[in-house]
């Protein structure tokens, strides 16, 4: 990644620290760093680390300065090309933002402080398309004064270098430098010494001659410049004439800060500079400007990191305090100093890494990338829709529904066989599935490909619905979307070039989720292993069913009487089906019926496809072919005392209807999987291996083959199954509740690719 980050400028100060370490880290990592800034003396620091500095006077309001700086950063950002641009102060971030709205580039910026607001200051205030706050107080200050979302802020830390700030740092030429002795009680003070930083170093000059009275080995080492230096200098000069030799020594600004750290007893300062100092493994006074915590201890952590060690809104800095604070830590034995800095450490590496810095930071720019502004539509989502399948159409309805539970405002496009329909009924917009032009239009415009769910990736049904779905698949990677293969089921895929062809188009994809553990098994022997894959539930688990109301007038219109009990019946015609299917099952049903009093009630799922072998079925129910199984009564009983349903009743619907059966028989897979859902035990007549996969997670063993089924099977599964029915009632509304909350997830990972 290439980047380019802005700052005011490369003089000592807690946000140039944080810059010019998070750059290094960056660039460790192989990203491409180049700065701007008015320079200062981290130029040499970034310049060893191979980093690219280019002057502009980005410190300064005034007119000339900023022409200066606008035009600048104007050339520099058309000729770098780079992936995105970093601001780190409000001069910086307000220049970036006017040349964002004519350069298009992707802005970020970081938010080292609290600032000034105001109406002007405001406006003149730009926080880029997303934020980074370096502590929650920050965060809330965006939220309360410039109304930023919540979810364009991220929180990051002031990461600290652990080897450059430890106590095993020689600091031998700094000591020789400014002459300090070898045998000093040591305090050392770090910050900038501008007007509104500088309070807690008076604090301390203040107190410096009775702190000498107490300990005449006293050494006071203050470091740090900025505009309030000559005023501090002039007051240090002060108190070692009152004193009578030299306690105070004054550095001006360094760059080698961690060798003044490495060199005292105690350190006093806040925000990045504290926790260099607790790296160091330094007793650590935590005072400032804004507020004084005091001795750094396990008891001060929580209200330390609230306020990122800047002590904001905590009471205000005293003399006395600082006196008492100091005076606490300098009387401590050696070993009790040693044990606050181990503390003082190891805070620091578990929560202040500088890794983990990095790496907030590069997941705030992935995220920012992830963001098209360009793209203002979420989602198209492709499947078997529009075909009055109730199973693929009940798929489409969780999609949406789950979707819409984890953002309300989500803008959805369906590919379907007929688009006005899908239109109307799931209140999105519809693009007719092969309207190649009118779907290129969309995907442009789109940023996240949603393909199923269902068993799309798969040759069984035809080579020709494979090269569909994965060319849709190939055109949203082709015209930049995120891509989601969602809750599939995969495979079987039985021709070599069409396994060439998955793999080659599912190793691109951004995320597949799978229903069950075939389709993993199928995904690795297709050797898919750069996307994310994880095995979570079919969408329809998460379906409600229709309330009491809607299913009395749905009894109403069927017949379905409120005093007979029903069994429930969905077949499908198969190419390989037993030559004797249609009437074993009608047997079957005759069996059931005569043993358990129960009526069967017929569902073509798929009325196109599953009325012809559905009502032959029935039919066969009364011939005297099948009445081996008959008697008298039983004739009177059955009669022509079956069901089927005649109208097309969407999954809701059907699932209250299902709900109120005492067991199910299917093929249709998302029969199978309404029925277990509410509970109704099921017996699978096999197809394809998705059949059985289901029954295995819903832990069902009642299966038999489409092309050798047996009525005594049948009859046995069935005698079984109304012997435990109340077992595997609760069996089966226990994996629901676990499959409904997987189906969650599947959502929650879409809203997170937007």
């Amino acid at each position: 990644m290439k980047i380019l980050m802005t700052l005011m400028g490369l003089e000592i100060g807690g946000a140039e620290t944080h810059v010019v370490e998070l750059a290094k880290e960056l660039a460790r990592r192989g990203n491409e760093i180049v700065i701007v800034s008015n320079g200062g003396v981290f130029e040499k620091e970034i310049a060893d680390a191979g980093i690219a500095h280019f002057s502009l006077p980005l410190h300064s309001k005034k007119l000339k300065n900023f022409v200066k700086s606008y035009k600048g950063l104007k050339k520099i950002i058309k000729e770098g090309k780079f992936d995105l641009v970093h601001a780190h102060a409000r001069i910086p971030a307000f220049i970036c933002g006017l040349l964002q709205r004519k350069l298009k580039f992707r802005f970020i910026t970081t938010t080292h402080w609290v600032f000034k607001t105001g109406i002007f200051l405001n406006i003149m205030t730009n926080w880029g398309e997303r934020t980074i706050a370096v502590s929650n107080d920050i965060k809330k200050y965006l939220i309360d004064n410039y109304r930023l979302p919540a979810k364009h802020i991220s929180v990051t830390i002031n990461g600290i270098d652990t080897e450059r700030f430890s106590s095993n740092i020689d600091y031998n030429d700094v000591a020789e430098e400014f002459n300090m002795g070898a045998d000093k009680k040591r305090i050392v003070y770090v910050s900038r010494m501008d007007m509104d930083r500088s309070g807690v170093a008076f604090n301390l000059l203040e107190i410096t001659p009775s702190l000498c009275k107490r300990y005449p080995d006293l050494e006071v080492v203050i470091v740090g410049g900025g505009n309030d230096y000559e005023r501090l200098l002039a007051k240090s000069k002060a108190v070692n004439s009152e004193i009578g030799k030299r306690v105070v020594i004054t550095t001006g600004s360094r760059v080698d800060i961690n060798k003044f750290i490495a060199s005292g007893d105690l350190f006093i300062g806040v925000s990045r500079a504290a926790l260099e100092a607790m790296a160091a493994e330094k007793p650590v006074i935590i005072a400032g400007n804004e507020g004084y915590i005091g001795v750094f201890s396990q008891d001060k952590l929580d209200v330390s990191v609230q306020t990122n060690f800047c002590c904001r809104g905590c009471d205000m800095p005293t003399n006395q305090k600082l006196f008492d604070d100091v005076t606490f830590i300098l009387d401590s034995f050696k070993e009790k100093r040693q044990q606050m800095g181990r503390y003082n450490r190891q805070v620091i590496i578990d929560n202040y890494s500088l890794i983990k810095m990095a790496d907030d930071c590069v997941a705030a720019y992935e995220n920012l990338i992830s963001f098209n502004p360009f793209r203002p539509k979420d989602v198209i989502i492709s499947g078997y829709y529009g075909y009055k399948n109730i199973g693929d159409d009940s798929l489409l309805e969780a999609i949406i529904t789950n979707l819409r539970e984890q953002k309300p405002d989500i803008s959805i496009t369906v590919l379907s066989a007929k688009p006005n329909e899908t239109k109307n009924i799931y209140s999105v917009e519809s693009i007719h599935r092969f309207n190649i032009f009118k779907i290129i239009s969309e995907m442009k415009k789109t940023k996240l490909l949603i393909s199923g769910g269902g068993s799309l990736v798969q040759d069984v049904t035809s080579t020709k619905s494979l090269y569909y779905y994965v060319s849709v698949i190939r055109l949203a990677l082709q015209y930049g979307m995120k891509t989601f293969v969602y809750a599939n089921g995969i495979g079987p895929i039985n021709n070599k070039k069409n396994q060439k062809l998955c793999t080659e188009i599912l190793n691109n994809v951004d995320v597949i989720t799978l229903r069950d553990n075939n389709s993993k098994q199928e995904l690795d022997s297709l050797n898919i292993t750069k996307p994310v894959i994880r095995v979570t539930a079919d969408p329809a688990f998460s379906l409600i069913p229709a309330d009491e109301e809607k299913l009395k007038i749905i009894k109403r219109c069927e017949n379905i009487s409120q005093d007979k009990k029903y069994f429930i019946v969905s077949l499908r015609d198969w190419k390989t089906k037993d030559a004797n299917f249609e009437k074993t099952i009608a047997m079957f049903c005759k069996y059931i019926s005569q043993k358990y009093d129960l009526i069967p009630l017929f569902v073509p799922m798929q009325s196109s496809h599953d009325l012809h072998i559905t009502k032959k079925t029935a039919e066969l129910i009364t011939t005297e072919e099948t009445q081996s199984v008959s008697t008298h009564r039983f004739n009177k009983v059955i009669g022509r005392d079956y069901k089927i349903l005649k109208d097309a009743y969407n999954a809701k619907d059907l699932l209250a209807i299902i709900s109120q059966c005492e067991f199910a028989i299917g093929m249709r897979l998302h029969f199978l999987i309404y029925s277990a859902s509410v509970g109704v035990p099921v017996m699978g007549i096999s197809y394809d291996p998705k059949i059985d996969a289901m029954l295995d997670y819903c832990r069902q063993s009642y299966k038999h083959s489409v092309s050798d089924i047996s009525i005594e099977k049948l009859k046995y599964d069935a005698d079984e199954i109304m012997c435990n029915k109340n077992t595997i009632r609760n069996q089966l509304s226990a994996v629901s509740r676990q499959m409904c909350e997987m189906t969650k997830t599947d959502a929650a990972a879409a809203i997170e690719m937007l």
